[in-house]
């Protein structure tokens, strides 16, 4: 799969995108630091800084603190970073301090006079915030200079991004705490607040990339084209049979495609066994889902469920074209749509018989039945629309939909295998 070349357009408007989001990172730290019970971690020790040497602003000290973390990350990378990423951190560094100065002197005479109106400003700073980080996220042209490094040390020392970047706030508060102590006889930036922001930020960040993803492809409509040209493949042989089954928790549709499965001598493969799969392959080309695992993300929920989507994608790809085979679920009909000498297959069944299976399966009661039966359709549907922009269910992604209930699991399964040979002879 080639990689696709940005037009001028693309480039111009995710530039815009990150400055945007650099702008709005600013404002959001500027009102949690007005706000009077405590500012974000990040923005705490240019602040302190500000208030101990009033000769500099609180901009050009927030400028100096990212240097000095490009330099040490420069450093402790042994010169390795490409002068493009540099030079774009050094640009947001000079981008973050000066929209903070123009943000700070926007709200010179903002001042909240209660405590609930300073509870509003915290958590409309971490509003703001979260706008701009998810902006700067969609905007995929590099990272800002905090979050570049501590991605580094997470990589390095083997953490997860999220745990790092909670001790990194933790060391900001303390530093900035420890000057103010030594230096100032008082400030607000350290209080209730500075906890606050970060949990504000995390919602409303959580809540922006779970329901602004139109929003983003309306200004980066290439964020979605990307998806179906770097997973779905076309240029992969047709020369071997793929069925694949898509079903209803509670549906037996496992047990039909694996006895399809075994009737056809055909291997098999669902979650489990892709999970477990090893691929006698270049490990420069394809990671096993094993080694997936260990793998940290920045986002720890929709991130590592799109590189794990590719990474089950390339691995779909290439097992069909080196072999005929019977794929359960993993969004493998998607996939493989535009694979010729595919058949999707969809397997429904009435909810009642579907609560007795999972009864009898989980050994649980009806009502844990339901609710399990519930769940797992809300992820279902949420997984598959999210990743494939399509519908779970819908009709129009599968050649043949069947009722298990209406047949049984022994009389589906020998439906669909005269569906499938008449099929495979079709393709002779």
């Amino acid at each position: 799969m080639v990689e696709r070349k940005k037009t001028t357009s693309e480039i111009l408007r995710r530039y815009l995108t990150l400055l945007l989001g650099i702008l709005f990172c600013s404002l959001g730290t500027t009102i949690t630091i007005k706000s009077g019970i405590g500012a974000v971690p990040v923005i705490t020790v240019p602040a302190t800084l500000s208030l101990i040497f009033t000769n500099l602003s609180i901009g050009t000290w927030v400028i100096i603190c990212n240097l000095i973390l490009i330099l040490v990350h420069f450093a402790v990378r042994k010169r390795r970073l490409k002068k493009r990423i540099l030079l774009l951190q050094f640009f947001t560094a000079v981008a973050l301090g000066i929209f903070t100065d123009l943000s700070m002197d926007s709200l010179e005479g903002f001042a909240p006079k209660s405590y609930r109106g300073e509870l509003f400003a915290c958590m409309s700073g971490g509003f703001v915030l979260a706008g701009g980080l998810y902006l700067a996220r969609i905007a995929n042209v590099g990272r800002m200079p905090l979050e570049s490094f501590l991605k580094f040390i997470a990589k390095l020392w083997g953490k997860k991004y999220f745990l790092v970047r909670l001790l990194s706030d933790v060391i900001f508060a303390t530093v900035a705490g420890g000057l103010g102590a030594l230096l100032l006889e008082s400030h607000d930036l350290l209080r209730e607040g500075t906890v606050l922001t970060v949990f504000f930020t995390i919602v409303f960040m959580k809540l922006f990339s779970k329901s602004l993803r139109e929003f983003s492809y309306f200004i980066l409509p290439e964020n979605k084209e990307k998806k179906l040209s770097v997973i779905i493949d076309d240029s992969i042989s047709e020369s071997h049979f793929v069925l694949t089954v898509s079903h209803e928790y509670g549906s037996g549709g496992r047990t039909i495609a694996k006895r399809i499965a075994h009737e056809l001598n055909l291997p098999y493969y669902d979650r489990d066994v892709l999970q477990l799969e090893e691929l006698n392959q270049d490990e420069t080309s394809y990671r096993s889902i094993f080694d997936w695992s260990a793998i940290s993300f920045e986002d720890e929920g929709e991130k590592r469920d799109e590189e794990l989507y590719k990474i089950e994608a390339q691995f779909i790809q290439h097992i069909a074209a080196k072999d005929s085979c019977v794929i359960v679920g993993r969004l493998s009909n998607y996939v493989l749509q535009n694979h010729k000498n595919s058949l999707h297959i969809f397997i429904t069944a009435d909810e009642d018989e579907r609560i007795k299976r999972v009864m009898r399966k989980e050994g649980v009661d009806e009502d844990e039945a339901v609710e399990l039966i519930k769940k797992n359709t809300r992820e279902q549907e949420r997984h598959f629309q999210r990743l494939s922009e399509n519908k779970w269910g819908n009709g129009e992604n599968y050649d043949i939909m069947i009722k298990s209930s209406k047949y049984g699991v022994d009389r589906t399964a020998a439906i669909l295998l005269d569906l499938i040979k008449e099929f495979r002879l079709m393709q002779v």
